[in-house]
């Protein structure tokens, strides 16, 4: 076999490797690791340990005029860190585990990697992904969630599966009132400790964002928290109170789907994962809550430990908040609030989906 030839072969299994991988994100005290591997028999790995690279092909058939060869692709692959460490967080902003940031060079190599957002949403219940193409469609978006075998959902029964979070004086059609309605998501204004969707029977899992423009002046801060966080602050009689008690919750109009109230609880324990999942939106809660005093009590504390910044919330860092990223997001694991925004133009679309997070054969190929 022609030396060319065995080459292109070479370079083909090793992009395979790099594109199709079961990415294990490895953080020592000295060093970070990120390495990829395929299903197939080669193995390709790149180290990065005080500041020195270090390429090798662990397939022991390659010989060393091959392997020689191959090293011109080398800096084709260091420049696409697929898995990378965040810069230390400050301590007011959210810190992101290992294995939650991701670059996607290609939307071919960001949807093979759905294994890995995978394990990050299910193992810490979010994932960030720095796209490296223009997408001004959100077409990605539509496509990771298909790749992580879920399914997205309508935002009402007049808007599809995406829904431009920007300034939008004019509003949407409610099918419920057949006049337009007008969204915080539309608006200029800060928007409250929420989980999306909170008005559904049964709210969406997940939700993500597409970052097509963030405030570039200081305003519309996106911050989380996390709903343990949020337990092991309140007191047990409220939590208790929290899980126990249904709650008559308005749907706003922009989202109606046919019904202008439903019931649920605000905080829900699952018995399968051993997890807490919340619910909640302000607005949505009738005044007072509930004709239960203990449950207004229960309400009235959750509300003022939400009313303390210095208590509760991070800030989501502007190194992972920017232009043309992706954010994936457990639902009913994290509230996230927005300060006011001071750039007209921020913009965000956002996707909300359901399903198992198994990855979709089409993708694992």
């Amino acid at each position: 076999m022609a030396l060319s030839q065995r080459t292109s072969r070479a370079a083909a299994s090793l992009t395979k490797s790099l594109a199709a991988p079961s990415i294990r994100p490895i953080q020592g005290p000295d060093s970070f690791r990120c390495s990829i591997a395929s299903r197939s028999t080669s193995r390709a790995y790149r180290t990065v340990t005080h500041g020195s690279d270090t390429f090798s092909a662990a397939d022991a058939s390659l010989n060393e005029s091959i392997a020689s060869e191959l090293t011109k692709f080398r800096k084709l692959f260091e420049s696409i860190p697929f898995v990378f460490q965040g810069p230390k967080a400050e301590p007011h902003e959210f810190q992101f585990a290992t294995g939650t940031l991701f670059n996607a060079p290609t939307p071919e190599i960001g949807l093979k990697m759905a294994p890995a957002y995978i394990r990050a949403l299910k193992d810490h219940g979010i994932a960030a992904i720095d796209l490296g193409f223009h997408d001004p469609d959100s077409q990605f978006l539509l496509n990771v969630v298909e790749a992580i075998g879920c399914k997205a959902d309508s935002h009402s029964s007049t808007q599809g599966a995406l829904w431009d979070v920007r300034n939008n004086p004019e509003g949407v059609k409610s099918e419920g009132t057949g006049k337009a309605a007008h969204s915080i998501s539309h608006s200029l204004d800060e928007f409250d400790w929420h989980t999306d969707a909170a008005f559904e029977k049964d709210p969406m899992r997940f939700f993500g964002f597409h970052i097509i423009h963030p405030d570039k002046q200081g305003g519309g801060i996106f911050r989380l928290l996390h709903v343990d966080e949020l337990s092991s602050l309140l007191s047990t009689e409220t939590v208790n109170t929290l899980l126990a008690k249904d709650f008559d919750l308005k749907v706003p109009p922009e989202f109606f789907k046919g019904e202008s109230t439903i019931k649920g609880k605000l905080l829900h324990y699952d018995e399968a994962s051993k997890q807490t999942f919340i619910r909640f939106r302000r607005d949505i809660l009738q005044n007072p809550p509930s004709d239960d005093p203990a449950a207004c009590k229960a309400v009235a504390e959750l509300l003022n430990l939400l009313d303390d910044p210095e208590r509760v919330g991070k800030s989501m860092p502007a190194s992972v908040f920017k232009e043309n990223a992706v954010l994936l997001m457990d639902n009913a694991q994290f509230l996230h609030s927005r300060t006011k925004i001071k750039d007209p133009k921020r913009w965000l679309r956002r996707i909300r989906f359901r399903g198992e997070l198994k990855a979709a054969q089409d993708f694992r190929n």
